[in-house]
């Protein structure tokens, strides 16, 4: 399987033309029912309003890899926030971040605990209220609600309505998928790769922002010193992105992956690993609050 998912990355893509115009949308339902049917069944996956996944990652910044904790928090349909707590200076200082959506509102908080004196850590300030930035900030959420939701539980939010469309069969040496093309009218698009065998999805493909991640540190100001503007930070670029879904286990009837990786142009950037899911956990109404 491991073999399977990492081929995929330089898959040559056998788009079934005719089929797939002769019988795009009926294809579509049937793959979609499978793959549903696959990881528990529609009453079991219709039942699935929210998850709640804690376990570790681990993301390359530059040539540099850094670990830490990250939870993952989903309430349909239209609530998610990614908590991570990692350690990017290798001591004790803890960078703890939270990026999400909740409706209309960009959920996005940064903190630092245990920095060693006389050390900034800085990260891209939040981008202002009313801007444009702030605008494409919420489309980016929404996208990433709908992918983790679709990869995960094979149903859109409603929020983020789509269309499936059958997109062809993806070929690799260790065997095939059928691909979906998933699209919607405010700009979404990604291809759905579910296993020919299993029906379980695979990776979900997209081309999106990939986010350059940079963390500064510098001595504490002296006052006799002249000011110095901080940097700006580097812009990000359009890429292939790939995320891939493995480690599928049962909770609560419902088969979920444990194990998603994402790689932009090929390259893997991160890994999360859950060590816990729960299904239908009672969020405090904190949660998807705006700190």
């Amino acid at each position: 399987m491991t073999r399977l998912l990492l081929s995929l990355l330089s898959l040559l893509l056998t788009v079934a033309g005719f089929i797939a115009q002769a019988a795009g949308d009926t294809k579509a339902i049937e793959l979609l029912a499978k793959a549903r049917a696959a990881i528990g069944g529609e009453r079991e996956v219709a039942r699935v309003q929210g998850v709640s996944c804690a376990g570790t990652v681990s993301r390359a910044i530059g040539d540099r890899q850094i670990s830490g904790e990250v939870t993952l928090d989903l309430q349909l349909p239209d609530k998610m926030l990614r908590t991570e707590t990692i350690s990017p200076m290798g001591d004790s200082a803890l960078v703890i971040t939270e990026q999400g959506i909740n409706g209309d509102t960009v959920l996005r908080n940064m903190k630092t605990l245990n920095t060693p004196p006389g050390a900034v850590i800085r990260m891209p300030p939040p981008p202002a209220a009313g801007s444009e930035a702030e605008a494409q900030a919420l489309r980016n959420s929404r996208a990433e609600l709908a992918r983790m939701t679709i990869a995960i539980l094979l149903t859109p939010p409603s929020s983020v309505p789509v269309e499936f469309t059958y997109a062809g069969e993806a070929e690799s040496p260790d065997g095939r998928a059928d691909v979906l093309d998933v699209k919607s009218g405010a700009g979404f698009a990604a291809k759905l790769f579910l296993d020919k065998s299993s029906h379980r999805p695979l990776m979900l493909a997209y081309r999106g922002l990939a986010p350059r991640m940079v963390m500064h540190t510098q001595s504490a100001p002296n006052p006799q010193a002249p000011a110095r503007a901080d940097a700006p930070p580097p812009p990000s670029d359009v890429a292939d992105i790939n995320m891939y879904f493995d480690d599928y286990k049962s909770v609560d009837g419902v088969l979920l992956p444990h194990h998603i990786s994402r790689a932009i142009d090929g390259q893997t950037n991160e890994e999360w690993t859950f060590k816990t899911i729960r299904v239908n956990p009672a969020f405090k109404p904190e949660t998807f609050a705006r700190k």
